[in-house]
């Protein structure tokens, strides 16, 4: 692979083989779950994690089991949770670059990032059938701040249709070991806890309505890692445990500018009006002067939401930049397709450019009422460490670099999931009036 691009991208014509989403999922072999779930539990030994269960007496696969999702170190804590039994997981497809198949053994699925994908479907059930677990990181994504992300309507409407228990995996911690923002490279988090939790048996399932189903999981789910880290006296004493916050926290409480704000070491700063915050040893937020707006990051967090949603009802927000965009057809790696312009705006997500190799044109829409969240990379490993969102339709997957000099991904990542919210919103409010009007 030519390094001219990033790791693992190349130059020249795009292939046409694409991931195989419809390939059949492989079990664990009988021998190599033993050994995953070894290591998986070595390393949760390590940073002292407990996992506590509740309701799961005599609980074994076949299950549905949903987890949150704040760090690859999740994927340990699971396999040493789920033991003895084995499973079926899906995973985005980048997982994949280099290693599809080891992966596939392993039990692992591609997965395009937030499409309909209805092979999914077919998959659980094939893997319930088989007498697996199939686990579902509900949130399809890391947290970017340690909150609990959203997590889709439709989860309880097909957990509905299945006759097994259903089980939630709810991790804390995990985000403050290896945030998804930031350098995690010395950091040193002990303990981490696991909650495990018997959610639905089958008998409950069938007597709970798609919308209790789905209320039970958000709250079951739902975590709040500063919060957690706080109340828990978790000490983490890492002197860089700030930098790069500020791709998270990008608009000043005090003087409401946004892109200014920076970081290093364990404070975040802006550059606009000098004000700073230091991130003490417990995940609290400590103003240099002044008021302190926000104890957590993840209220500070949640504060740029509702502005974000101000805008979006207003119909105010708007997002346009130059891109530079990398194409991921299949577990080989990304093929450079060229430059060309996103707009980001209350109809979704319009990119179009010409590709490199033969100068014709690309263009991918994403309609906003399909899709209700986007997954974004900060300074993304195979990109040369930029900042790019991942926009997918059933057939394609490109990682899309924003070249503007001020911009945020976490602004584009709140907007896309509160556009789609007051679009459905409206449509729910039109189809009730109409009603009203019969």
């Amino acid at each position: 692979m030519s390094r001219e691009f990033g790791k693992y991208v190349r130059g020249g014509k795009p292939e046409t083989k694409k991931f195989d989403m419809n390939r059949e999922p492989i079990a664990q072999h009988p021998v190599i779950r033993p050994i995953v779930a070894a290591f998986g539990t070595m390393r949760r030994v390590k940073h002292l994690g407990k996992i506590n269960r509740y309701r799961m007496e005599g609980v074994r696969a076949p299950y549905i089991l949903l987890c949150n999702h704040n760090a690859f170190y999740d994927f340990y804590v699971m396999m040493s949770a789920i033991k003895p039994d084995r499973g079926i997981f899906p995973a985005a497809v980048d997982d994949y670059i280099g290693r599809e198949e080891i992966l596939r053994h392993l039990g692992g699925i591609p997965k395009r990032k937030y499409t309909a994908d209805v092979s999914i479907l077919r998959q659980c059930r094939k893997a319930l059938n088989d007498g697996l677990i199939f686990g579902i990181y509900a949130e399809a994504r890391y947290s970017l701040c340690g909150v609990t992300e959203v997590i889709p309507d439709a989860v309880g409407q097909l957990l509905k249709h299945q006759k097994v228990p259903v089980v939630t995996l709810t991790c804390r911690g995990h985000h403050i070991y290896d945030p998804f923002w930031g350098n995690h490279h010395h950091r040193n988090v002990i303990p981490v806890q696991a909650d495990m939790t018997l959610a639905f048996t089958p008998e409950e399932l069938k007597a709970a309505s798609v919308e209790e189903i789905s209320a039970k999981i958000k709250e079951l789910l739902y975590n709040d890692d500063f919060r957690w880290q706080s109340e828990n006296r978790v000490k983490v004493t890492y002197k860089k445990r700030a930098e790069g916050l500020h791709k998270v926290l990008y608009q000043c409480p005090n003087c409401m500018a946004e892109y200014q704000t920076d970081s290093k070491n364990d404070t975040v700063f802006c550059k606009s009006c000098g004000k700073k915050w230091t991130l003490n040893y417990y995940g609290e937020l400590e103003a240099s002067d002044g008021k302190t707006e926000f104890k957590f990051p993840t209220d500070w967090y949640k504060w740029e939401r509702e502005n974000v949603k101000k805008e979006v009802c207003e119909g105010r927000y708007y997002f346009e930049s130059p891109v530079d965009v990398n194409d991921l057809p299949n577990s080989k790696g990304f093929v450079h397709m060229g430059h060309g312009k996103l707009i980001h705006d209350m109809t979704g997500f319009h990119l179009e450019g010409i590709r490199e190799y033969d100068n014709q044109p690309f263009k991918m829409d994403i309609d906003a009422a399909g899709q209700y969240a986007v997954h974004v990379e900060y300074a993304y490993r195979f990109g040369k460490f930029r900042d790019c969102i991942d926009l997918n339709t059933m057939d394609d997957t490109w990682y899309v670099f924003p070249e503007k000099e001020d911009f945020s991904l976490t602004k584009i990542s709140l907007a896309t999931e509160e556009i789609f919210n007051e679009i459905w919103r409206k449509r729910k409010e039109e189809k009730e009036l109409k009603n009203s009007d019969k």
